[in-house]
């Protein structure tokens, strides 16, 4: 925890976070009696979860459905988003606090379980079940704390009876089933299934008590009776045990289908554990997801990128189609009226037929997002994620413009004063210049062999600056127009990566913080360090990105260890200040950040930790970038 304090004479705000950090207090607050400890009011302002861009394909099964109004249902982060594909519009369940990570849809195509991660606050954040409407989106049942270990891993509803039961699977080095009366939040039996992780559970079409589990090294028949559930293991006899049943299904009388790691189709006996029927050579490699259609045939997707059309029988297959390496291959699909809506793994949403191909409705990042920046006088808005794509995107569209793989991962972002050109910063050293129209690059650098954590233009646009993981800031004039860059300098003295910076007003200045919570101002002209801060005092700065600094040691809560808070910004004319932290909250403050531990608003929406946000050039949106759940999401700032 950090303590804070007041000293008068010089006129500093002593500021402890793991070292003590003196912050000099502008002198018009210190001759109004300034009081560090004055008690803040939230902002009038809030922001309402406007847009969701990605999908979690890439670790998960069976989150792609059809509800019965036509909407497309599927999650990513903590959200779960209903798109209407008409209407291209989204609507949310946000009331999950972590990762979800598993769905089912009840019988009756309305009512939906999700099922989530065990967070960081386990009073708060605990893995539980949530039963929900997804036409008023009312919670309708919260179950499974203290039940579930880590994360709800598979979810299913009976369908027999009309969906009384609801069987789940807890993600634990142990996964054990459990099936729940969910109306009643009554647990009915559990039981574990074995020490390998548990991909899926189904029920069986025509009998309530039969419940199916697959995963690595097992398919299980399970028969739920007196309040227990008792075990059958498939048998495969002559044939090759696969080592992953990677899909289930069930043909229109009810018989099990299971599609393995091989590429091959097993029929099952209707109430036994023997196979009555293989079919091999269905895909090259794994078989991702077996969907029955309701003429009885069948479609299948695969590790191969080809999703097949087949007849009940599997005898042929009578169309197919392929999905792009940039894509991925389907992991997931669901029938939207005349559509197929795919979900793959590389987090991308599809929609399209066989016949005419796919496009994408959304596609999140593959690896973790850390950098964003919002164009100066446009919706355009750029997002860099550790696997190299740089993707613009419009805010006002939702659609992507365009994406560039990068040589390495992007650490960090940023346009010129006018939006002619982008600055990549990279996790190998380098920087290159795109021309933001034609996405040229006109300029490539490098600085050390370390990524560079943050770039940034001086606001006249004549200074372009690097800081890198390396403990240096690296400063450049930029001439012809943002293509040519001339070193004045790094501004050496820093004892630990540089974490944040900002130019001053006029660009004479660099106020930067590093990871060991040190704040150093730099002279921009030759790169020397500011010795004596006090004289900074006043300086108006242009942005204020910088975690330690007095206009912005207010957003630290009480009791953190000083690596809980990811990013800082404030918007550019409203009196607003975001910031981005590791328990995935999106926090929104007024501007006056300079009071201890500042009134606030927390917005949800991303899992584990959030990495950065930046306001839209007119303050109207808020962009918040997730770091493992590899998602974007869009803000709208509204009046409470």
């Amino acid at each position: 925890s950090h303590e804070i304090s007041y000293i008068e004479d010089p006129g500093q705000v002593k500021f402890y976070l793991r070292r003590p950090v003196y912050l000099y207090v502008p002198t018009a607050l210190t001759e109004d009696g300034y009081d560090p400890l004055l008690e803040t009011s939230p902002p009038d302002q809030n922001l309402k979860l406007q847009w969701v861009y990605g999908y979690k394909g890439r670790t998960c099964r069976n989150n792609v459905v059809v509800l019965a109004s036509g909407e497309v249902l599927y999650f990513t982060a903590a959200v779960a988003i209903i798109y209407n594909v008409d209407e291209n519009s989204q609507r949310f369940y946000d009331q999950h606090t972590d990762d979800i990570r598993s769905l089912a849809l009840h019988p009756d195509g309305e009512i939906v379980a999700t099922g989530q991660v065990r967070g960081n606050d386990d009073d708060f954040d605990a893995a539980h079940i949530r039963v929900w409407n997804s036409d008023s989106l009312e919670t309708l049942h919260v179950f499974g704390m203290g039940e579930v270990e880590r994360a709800v891993a598979c979810l299913a509803f009976s369908v027999s009876d009309g969906g009384t039961l609801l069987a789940a699977v807890d993600e634990s080095p142990e996964p054990r089933l459990s099936v729940w009366e969910w109306q009643d939040e009554n647990k009915v039996a559990a039981a574990r299934c074995s020490g390998d992780p548990v991909l899926a559970v189904s029920f069986s079409r025509e009998d309530t008590q039969r419940v199916i589990t697959s995963g690595k090294n097992s398919l299980v028949f399970w028969t739920v009776e007196d309040d227990a559930l008792k075990k059958r293991t498939a048998v495969f006899g002559s044939h090759d045990k696969p080592k992953f049943i990677t899909a289930v299904a069930f043909t229109e009388d009810g018989q099990t289908i299971s599609g393995d790691n091989n590429g091959n189709i097993f029929f099952w006996e209707k109430d036994g554990n023997e196979i009555t029927n293989a079919v091999t050579g269905v895909h090259d490699g794994s078989v991702f997801c077996i969907l029955r259609k309701e003429d009885g045939g069948f479609l299948t997707s695969g590790k191969d990128r080809l999703i097949k059309e087949w007849d009940a029988e599997f005898s042929e297959a009578s169309a197919e189609a392929e999905i792009g390496e940039e894509e991925g291959a389907a992991r997931a699909i669901a029938v939207a009226g005349d559509q197929l809506i795919v979900g793959t793994i590389k987090n991308a949403l599809l929609k399209g037929t066989l016949a005419d191909g796919f496009s994408t409705i959304t596609k999140g990042a593959e690896e973790e997002l850390w950098a964003v920046a919002t164009h100066p006088s446009s919706s355009q808005f750029l997002t860099g994620c550790l696997g190299g794509q740089l993707v613009a995107r419009d805010a006002d569209s939702k659609e992507a413009q365009w994406t560039v793989t990068m040589k390495a991962g992007i650490q960090s972002v940023c346009y010129s004063p006018g939006g002619e050109v982008v600055v990549v910063g990279l996790a190998d050293g380098s920087w290159q210049v795109l021309d933001t129209e034609s996405q040229e690059v006109v300029h490539e650098g490098q600085d050390g062999d370390e990524p560079h954590q943050v770039v940034r233009f001086s606001p006249d646009g004549s200074l372009l600056a690097l800081g890198s993981r390396d403990n240096n800031v690296y400063l450049y004039e930029a001439g012809d127009d943002f293509k040519e860059y001339t070193s004045r300098g790094p501004c050496t003295g820093h004892s630990s990566f540089i974490r944040s910076f900002d130019f001053s007003a006029d660009g004479a200045h660099l106020r930067t913080n590093s990871g060991d919570y040190e704040l150093l101002f730099w002279n921009t002209e030759d790169c020397s360090q500011e010795q004596n801060s006090s004289e900074l005092r006043d300086t108006e700065w242009a942005t204020r990105t910088c975690l330690l600094c007095f206009s912005n040691f207010g957003v630290w809560p009480e009791g953190v260890d000083g690596t809980d808070l990811n990013s800082v910004t404030a918007a550019h004319e409203k009196p607003l200040v975001a910031t981005a932290d590791d328990f995935g909250k999106v926090k929104l403050f007024k501007s006056d950040t300079h009071f201890a531990y500042t009134s606030h608003k927390v917005c949800r929406g991303h899992s584990s930790h959030a990495t950065s946000t930046a306001f839209t050039h007119d303050d109207g949106l808020l962009i918040s970038l997730g770091g493992g759940d590899h998602s974007v999401l869009q803000w709208e700032v509204v009046d409470d």
